[in-house]
């Protein structure tokens, strides 16, 4: 048997079973993430948040309620929210488990994937190598391997099932419930999947453009879905994080074709890429922009001007439509530019080029066959190395960290695993890094460069230990410093606070000691815990028995395992209170 009549034999069973097609891409979808399953907590990185240092993620009657009603990390996302809590339910807070699900999640998008090129008349052999590129891509990386970013992965899944289960109905006429359900939930896990209902309507009008009656028939069901989950995220208090770019038009040209480009080669990966304009960013928009040409090239020569041009037309409509929720985060947020966010942007993509290139892939089976193997190789070798950096936060912001223009939430993650780590060095680090870039910033982000450079600076010398004269140098900072510029205050602030504070306690300096014990309290720097210690040790200092147990109670409740906390608490409820 030579290799065409292999090739024809392949395509054959591909044709006759389409599951298996989907299982097999699902398969070799996940191969190159197995890796995955080792990597922890991303913990400074929203992870933190979402699970280790949730207080809400017990499975409870409480928690659900609460998970329903309340924002998790400013979005509304109640089932993802839930789904985290049957996951550490399950698996009791170990982060296997939680990368296995991101697996099988990952899976199920790429077999979803697969179906839909298959629905859009794809060649079977051509849907799976195209959707095994699209699922190699390096940028899927941050998405795939990021437990935080489980929302976007849910509700990428849940997009994929409705689009599935759309275009067969459409195709035949009637409206799909199923797809309108799938869309609703999916609303419920990340509001992004908004403009689904214009895609969807996108490819109904390709059918029916003039059939206005069907039309409404069919696109009714996703429409009411759409606009429903639209409407209860936006009543549950919705907020995009927060930041200050301001992007004007070109920069939202650029950034669209920088997905563009990146979506078949990324010319640059980094977790967290810096707000740039229009200018900075143009040799990947250049690249994006070759891209699109090379697509409407190809659907002009596969299907003539007249069907070419309306079917570029219906796929830039939906590339543009898919992207407006990522363009609008980047007015918001301290980052125009995230791999995560390309994720319904590139599968959209690669369908594309599978419909505009069907020809081509029968024509010049053996120059397509080729062109995959490479760019299949260099996707295999870029996520090989790029993978690593998200198996463990000191490496994620670091390598973020290391570009020119790095933003502050790449030097504030590099302190705060300093931090949690205890690692004076990698404070150090970061301190000199925000002095060092204070200069490149306009005045009021400067301030705030500069006063977080200094605290840093000064404060870890003092966590090593041992050092009363760093100790007290970082009291007298406290005294002085710039307070409302320091960058993240509740995380720096909270440390410096409590060694200052005991130096000044062990010098016999009282006064000054409940002074920053005040300010600290007053300004609420640090979390529960910090918070709540630091009222017991004010209430012990000033003889407010009440206030010291209380405080110190609050904090063992919150770190069962602290023995500084039990100790203090068992010295508060031996003390006389004052009258």
């Amino acid at each position: 048997m030579d290799g065409s009549e292999t090739g024809r034999t392949t395509a054959a069973l591909l044709r006759r079973h389409p599951a298996w097609t989907a299982a097999a891409a699902a398969l070799f979808a996940v191969l190159p993430f197995l890796p995955s399953l080792g990597y922890g907590f991303l913990m400074e990185w929203d992870d933190g948040g979402f699970v280790t240092h949730n207080p809400h993620l017990a499975l409870s009657w409480e928690n659900l309620h609460y998970n329903l009603t309340a924002n998790l990390q400013g979005v509304y996302t109640p089932l993802t929210a839930l789904w985290l809590m049957i996951d550490n339910a399950v698996f009791g807070g170990a982060p296997a488990g939680f990368h296995l699900v991101n697996l099988l999640l990952y899976g199920g998008c790429a077999a979803m994937l697969c179906l839909i090129m298959r629905e859009l008349r794809i060649p079977p052999v051509a849907a799976v190598v195209l959707t095994l590129l699209w699922a190699w891509n390096p940028c899927k990386i941050e998405t795939v391997g990021w437990i935080a970013e489980r929302k976007g992965l849910a509700s990428a899944f849940l997009a994929f099932c409705a689009m599935r289960l759309f275009l067969p109905a459409c195709r035949r006429g009637r409206p799909s419930w199923s797809a309108a359900l799938l869309t609703f939930a999916a609303f419920f896990f990340k509001p992004w999947v908004l403009p689904l209902p214009g895609v969807m309507a996108v490819y109904a009008w390709m059918l029916y453009p003039r059939d206005f009656r069907k039309l409404l028939n069919l696109l009714g069901p996703v429409a009411a879905a759409g606009i429903l989950g639209a409407a209860i995220v936006s009543a549950v208090t919705f907020s995009e994080l927060s930041g200050s770019q301001k992007p004007e038009a070109a920069d939202y040209a650029g950034l669209l074709l920088r997905y563009a480009g990146a979506a078949f080669a990324p010319l640059s990966l980094n977790p967290l890429h810096p707000a740039a304009g229009f200018a900075r960013m143009w040799p990947e928009a250049l690249w994006g922009a070759a891209v699109l040409g090379c697509l409407w090239a190809a659907g002009f020569a596969n299907f003539g001007p007249k069907r070419g041009l309306r079917l570029s037309l219906a796929f830039t409509v939906s590339l543009a439509g898919l992207a407006l929720p990522v363009l609008s985060s980047g007015s918001f947020t301290n980052t125009n530019y995230a791999d995560r966010y390309g994720f319904l942007l590139s599968a959209l993509l690669w369908c594309w080029a599978g419909v505009a290139g069907s020809c081509w892939f029968r024509r010049f089976p053996r120059i397509s066959a080729a062109a995959a193997a490479l760019l299949a190789g260099g996707y295999l070798l870029a996520g090989y190395v790029y993978a690593e950096t998200f198996s463990d936060a000191r490496l994620l912001f670091a390598r973020a960290a290391a570009e020119p223009d790095c933003p502050a939430k790449a030097i504030d993650g590099l302190a705060l695993v300093g931090l949690n780590r205890n690692d004076p060095g990698l404070v150090y680090e970061a301190g000199t890094l925000f002095l060092a870039r204070a200069a490149l910033q306009p005045a009021p982000v400067r301030r705030s460069y500069e006063a977080a450079g200094a605290l840093l600076t000064a404060l870890a010398p003092a966590m090593a230990g041992g050092n009363p004269a760093a100790e007290r140098k970082l009291a007298s900072l406290l005294e002085h410093l710039d307070l409302p510029a320091v960058y993240s205050p509740t995380a720096f602030l909270a440390r410096a606070w409590g060694i200052a504070a005991a130096r000044l306690l062990r010098d016999g300096e009282k006064a000054r000691a409940l002074r920053m014990l005040e300010c600290q309290l007053e300004r609420g720097d640090g979390g529960s815990y910090e918070l709540a210690f630091a009222s017991g040790l004010y209430g012990y200092l000033t003889g407010d028995r009440e206030r010291a147990v209380a405080g110190w109670k609050k904090a063992l409740m919150l770190k069962p395992g602290d023995e500084r906390a039990r100790l203090n608490l068992k010295n508060a409820e031996a003390m006389h209170g004052s009258e």
